[in-house]
C-alpha cells in the first residue's frame, strides 16, 4: 500500500481541540474546482473563442482576470443566476481584451458548465467515502448546471445547495446555513462535517467563520498562475492535492493513523 503523507495546519479551529482519531458523519464538498476540473473546462470552452477572436493570452493570465470579474458579478444585486454570472463576466473580460464575445459566444460559454469534465480521482474518491458517509454538494452554480453535472459526479450527493436556492454566493454563509439545518434535520452536528474544498476565499474561509472543520484541496499546487482562485490567507485544518489523498486522509482519521 502506497504511503500518504497528509498536511496538517495549524492551528486547528479553535473549539474543536483534535483527538487522536475523528469521525464525520457528513462531508461537504465545493463542486467546481475540487470535483470538476474548473480550470481545464472553461480554458476549453473558452480557447477556441480566443483563437477566433485574434486574441494571444496566456489562459492562466485569461482566467485569473475571469476569476476577478466572475466576483463582481456575483456580488452585484439583484442576485444573477450563475449562467448570467459566466455570461457577463466573459463579455466584461473579452471586452477589456479588445474582442467582446457574441451573444452566442458569451451565451454558449455559460451554458457549457454542465459537460465541464470531473477530474480523474475524483467519482473514485467519492464512492469510496460515500460507503460511510453522508455527501453534500454547497456550490455557486445555478440549478440546471449542476443537475447535469450531477450525472458526472455519479450522482452520488444526499443533499445540494446551489446558488440559485439561496440567491447568494460563497464566500457569503447562506450555502452553509442551509445546509447545516438539512444536515441537523438528519441529526447531524456541525461537530460531525467536514468541508472539503479548493478554494479558500470562496470556502475555506467561510466554514472557519461558521465552525466547520476545512481541507483544502489545493489542485493548483505546482501550476503557474491561480486559475480561478480568489486571494486569500484563510487557512484550512488539513490540505492535500487532489480527491484520492482526502478520501486517504478521512480514513486515517477516523483509524487515528493521521500524520
Amino acid at each position: 500500500m502506497r504511503e500518504t503523507k497528509f498536511h496538517r495546519v495549524f492551528p486547528p479551529v479553535e473549539s474543536r481541540p483534535m483527538t487522536a482519531a475523528r469521525t464525520f458523519r457528513a462531508l461537504t464538498f465545493d463542486c467546481y474546482g475540487t470535483l470538476i476540473d474548473w480550470d481545464n473546462g472553461a480554458a476549453a470552452a473558452l480557447g477556441p473563442w480566443t483563437v477566433r477572436a485574434g486574441l494571444r493570452v496566456d489562459m492562466a493570465d485569461f482566467l485569473g482576470a475571469f476569476a476577478d470579474a466572475q466576483c463582481r458579478h456575483e456580488a452585484m444585486r439583484p442576485f444573477k443566476s450563475y449562467r448570467d454570472v459566466l455570461h457577463d463576466a466573459f463579455a466584461e473580460v473579452g471586452g477589456a481584451h479588445g474582442a467582446r464575445p457574441s451573444e452566442q459566444d458569451a451565451r454558449a460559454f455559460a451554458n457549457s458548465v454542465g459537460a465541464w469534465p470531473a477530474f480523474p480521482d475524483t467519482v473514485a474518491a467519492l464512492t469510496r467515502l460515500k460507503a460511510d458517509h453522508l455527501l453534500s454538494v454547497v456550490s455557486n452554480v445555478d440549478d440546471a448546471s449542476f443537475a447535469e453535472t450531477h450525472d458526472l459526479l455519479g450522482g452520488l450527493m444526499d443533499e445540494v445547495v446551489t446558488a440559485d436556492m439561496v440567491r447568494s454566493y460563497k464566500p457569503g454563509l447562506a450555502h452553509f446555513e442551509t445546509m447545516l439545518a438539512r444536515l441537523a434535520a438528519r441529526g447531524i452536528g456541525r461537530e460531525d462535517v467536514l468541508h472539503i474544498a479548493q478554494s479558500r476565499f470562496h470556502d475555506i474561509a467561510p466554514a472557519r467563520r461558521i465552525g466547520i472543520t476545512g481541507l483544502l484541496v489545493d489542485r493548483r499546487a505546482g501550476l503557474p498562475g491561480r486559475g480561478i482562485n480568489m486571494p486569500s490567507d484563510a487557512e484550512p485544518d488539513y490540505c492535500v492535492t487532489g480527491m484520492a489523498e482526502a478520501a486517504d486522509l478521512v480514513r486515517a482519521l477516523r483509524e487515528g493513523t493521521a500524520g
